[in-house]
């Protein structure tokens, strides 16, 4: 089989790696830079349709005046579409061609940011954002083709290490820039920011589009109706966890989305593990190796939300706004960079789970180091610790995905969806499931905390009695009337002791998250060092087996 374009017939060490893939040819120094810097752009620009709306939420949810449950819809939405497209994108790619997925995800994206240029309303925001989920999943993958693209041979790797982390840039990048895009609080300026954002990202697609790649039949009305029940599922299992975090758990119909999520999913499996040729692979993806690794990757993934439930929703306690926190995004910003940058420099194939046990090691003692905060905190007393975490967030995930890749590819190209559903499932729910988690254990330890504290709030303790006499002071400029100073005073106090409950809370949260971190680290060196102590390579069967594969 040939493939020819623009008159050029590629050589057979150029060809697809598989239907769905750009061919690889030798491309000349300067264009690989152009192919390098695009890809950047697209992974950062993935990343970025979800962290400038959470960072912008403030201005939004003021400029629509959102209830607290809409609030979470809007946020759900993206996730909802982002986290099983992976699946699908993988077998459309197959069907119907490279550059149709491509002009695809350029139009979904270019159709949510317009939306949000031309109507902001709370039906357009729930629509957008779940437009822009489907179009970052598809514009991850875009960007990771533009850094293979890029790179020769062994460094291929690093391409595929790099995308992962250049997304996640998105979240300290979009809380850095909003700031200063919406310093006004006009939430227009930041949707012409993203539709600008988007309008470069498609004219330099245009301009230097990827390589040609083959297609082949692949998608059957029996996929279509398997990853329906699946997205639904996940989609439903998604808001399970955003909602009972931002509502209730107790809230009736919180519960009816996990029963629909399980009955979907357990529908899908049902007719999937019948089936010939399934969507997934159930036997690979049960495998004790699989099992420990997408295991190995939630855990990893929650634990990281230390940073964004834990350090950052302290400082939303405390009365910390966007403009107070942009040095804060800007130092876990530059750690993130060096994160990305030493996985790369140090990505040992033949130990590749040693990134997993420093990200580890540095989840613990950022944790540690955050335990004693007061109500007197302020973001900057915070930069080592979180600095430290957010360095470990990026240094695990390249290593961890090449991890699952290399499974995947040693079993066949066909298993890469199967490694995309793991992966990317894993890293979402984890970190949803982290976030609801956590949220949750802050709530009631506060409450525990507030209990305690109000047993010892009566007046015939003379320290609550000299308390209340200088918050009076406060107010007495503004009246003399001793009732209305003790029922202000009394409020005043009231509104301190919750405070401080739920700084203590977050301090139980950092113990906690500590100690589990601690735990898997030594979990993880124990088992490094018997598999060293026994000369075994945990990936080594799969090495082998994709040396022999390759030409001589």
């Amino acid at each position: 089989m040939s493939l020819e374009s623009n008159g050029y017939t590629f050589k057979p060490h150029e060809m697809p790696f598989m239907a769905g893939s750009p061919a690889s040819p030798d491309h000349p120094v300067r264009r690989r830079i152009f192919y390098f810097l695009i890809g950047v752009l697209l992974s950062v620009t993935a990343g970025l349709q979800n962290g400038i709306l959470m960072a912008a939420m403030p201005q939004l949810q003021a400029s629509l005046a959102l209830q607290v449950d809409q609030v979470g819809w809007i946020q759900v939405s993206y996730y909802m579409t982002y986290a099983c497209m992976s699946i699908f994108f993988f077998k459309f790619r197959q069907h119907f061609g490279l550059q149709h997925f491509v002009r695809t995800v350029l139009f979904l994206l270019l159709i949510a940011n317009v939306l949000q240029a031309l109507n902001i309303s709370f039906t357009v925001e729930i629509i957008a954002r779940g437009i822009s989920g489907i179009a970052a999943s598809g514009l991850m993958v875009l960007g990771m083709f533009y850094l293979l693209q890029s790179m020769k041979g062994n460094g291929k790797l690093i391409a595929l290490a790099l995308t992962t982390g250049l997304m996640q840039l998105g979240t300290p990048l979009a809380q850095i820039t909003v700031p200063f895009i919406a310093g006004d609080g006009n939430i227009h300026t930041i949707t012409l920011f993203q539709l600008s954002l988007t309008l470069l990202c498609i004219g330099l697609v245009i301009w230097l589009p990827i390589p040609p790649g083959v297609h082949t039949k692949a998608l059957s009305w029996l996929d279509l109706i398997c990853f329906s029940l699946f997205a639904i599922g996940i989609a439903t299992l998604c808001a399970f966890f955003t909602q009972g975090r931002t509502i209730s758990w107790d809230t009736p119909w919180i519960g009816y989305l996990l029963i629909i999520s399980i009955i979907c999913i357990g529908i899908a499996i049902l007719i999937e593990s019948q089936r010939k040729s399934p969507i997934l692979d159930w036997q690979w993806l049960t495998t004790r190796q699989i099992i420990t690794f997408g295991l190995m990757s939630a855990i990893v993934r929650m634990l990281i939300s230390e940073q964004t439930v834990g350090a950052a929703g302290l400082m939303k306690s405390l009365g910390m706004n966007n403009d107070q926190m942009v040095t804060f995004y800007t130092v876990t910003f530059i750690a993130s960079i060096v994160g990305i940058i030493l996985s790369v420099i140090t990505f040992n194939i033949l130990d590749i789970r040693k990134p997993i046990s420093i990200a580890l090691l540095g989840i613990a003692i950022g944790s540690f180091i955050d335990i004693g905060v007061g109500v007197q905190t302020r973001p900057e007393q915070l930069y080592i610790s979180q600095a430290i975490i957010a360095f470990s967030a990026l240094y695990f995930m390249g290593p961890m995905m090449l991890e699952g890749l290399i499974r995947a590819l040693a079993k066949g190209p066909s298993h890469i969806m199967s490694f995309s559903a793991i992966f990317g499932l894993s890293q979402t729910l984890g970190g949803l499931g982290g976030a609801a988690l956590f949220s949750q254990f802050i709530t009631y330890r506060t409450k525990e905390h507030l209990a305690d504290m109000t047993s010892y709030l009566s007046l015939t303790n003379p320290q609550v009695t000299l308390g209340l006499k200088q918050l009076s002071a406060i107010f007495s400029p503004l009246t003399t009337d001793p009732i209305i100073l003790q029922s202000q005073a009394t409020t005043l106090l009231i509104r301190q002791t919750s405070l401080e409950a739920q700084v203590l809370a977050y301090n139980d949260l950092f113990i906690i998250i500590g100690v589990g971190a601690s735990i898997a680290f030594i979990y993880s060196i124990i088992s490094r060092i018997y598999y060293r102590y026994h000369k075994i390579n945990i990936i080594g069967k799969e090495l082998a087996v994709l040396m022999q594969s390759m030409p001589k």
